[in-house]
């Protein structure tokens, strides 16, 4: 599809945990359509996904990243006073695959979302070191030492909102949604234990801080199937995309009708603004 000139596209990515790894698809069906988002939004996970989308990388190559994206790597068996894990792990890994220091030199715009642990409140991070903008938006807490960032410490951006984009409205035409926090039903033997309790009620909490951000889309994607997996299992990088990309192509008819009635809007209102000018006396 064609698009106006000036017309901006913006894509919002939720946090998910491994769920996270859908998104490829999702950008992979986006992009075979001609959809390309010029300013994206990433928390937790998302954050991840649209800063290495945002630098140029192919969807082979961010399969590639999230192949190798093991949690137990990110393992370091002591225990420190604010978390159980530090992020120095997925900061090396980023760099590694992302040739830009700071978030304002990547070609596409990103904004990251944060929490705020001394403010309480979240955050849009567009400026600073990427690698830590991401690795706070990812510092889950109790896994995950928080994060310093501007001289203030930020955990996860989902506990405050897990899929921003009110932000995006300000810079974009139309706001494109990517909710990997598909919360399903579920039996009560399938919780056996802390960690699946854990699993369970984050999903839950993450849920209720995502599907409110839906008003502030015109189209939201939302890829299913993911349930039967855990969280923290990155082992199933193939199936999730594939989840991704599946859903996304089955909600891209509905989301190009939409479109298309937006770029109408819009160029009615650009031929207006220009038909006012131009009667406006010298």
């Amino acid at each position: 599809m064609k698009l106006p000139k000036n017309f901006k596209i913006g894509l919002t990515l939720s946090g998910g945990a491994s769920y996270g790894i859908a998104h490829i698809g999702v950008i992979k069906a986006l992009r075979e359509y001609g959809i390309e988002p010029d300013v994206l939004y990433g928390t937790s996970a998302g954050a991840i996904v649209a800063v290495l989308y945002a630098s140029g990388l192919s969807i082979r190559d961010m399969r590639k990243f999230a192949e190798g994206n093991q949690l137990t790597k990110m393992l370091r068996w002591r225990v420190p006073k604010l978390g159980f894990l530090p992020m120095d792990y997925l900061e090396d890994k980023i760099r590694a695959y992302v040739p830009y220091e700071k978030l304002e030199d990547l070609p596409r715009k990103v904004m990251i979302g944060g929490t705020n642990l001394e403010t309480g409140r979240h955050e849009d991070i567009e400026t600073g070191y990427l690698t830590k903008a991401v690795t706070a938006s990812c510092a889950i807490p109790v896994f995950f030492r928080p994060v310093e960032l501007n001289g203030q410490i930020y955990v996860d951006g989902g506990v405050s909102n897990n899929m921003p984009a009110v932000a995006l409205k300000n810079h974009c035409d139309f706001v494109i949604g990517s909710d990997v926090m598909e919360a399903g039903d579920i039996q009560r033997e399938d919780i056996g234990g802390f960690r699946d309790l854990l699993d369970r009620t984050m999903t839950i909490s993450l849920a209720s801080r995502t599907i409110f951000n839906y008003k502030d889309c015109d189209h939201v994607i939302t890829p299913v199937g993911m349930v039967p997996f855990g969280k923290f299992d990155f082992s199933h990088v193939e199936e999730f995309i594939e989840m991704g990309y599946h859903h996304a192509i089955k909600a891209l008819p509905e989301l190009l009708d939409v479109l298309y009635l937006k770029i109408m809007e819009y160029e009615k209102n650009t031929q207006n603004i220009l038909d006012e000018k131009l009667i406006q006396p010298n």
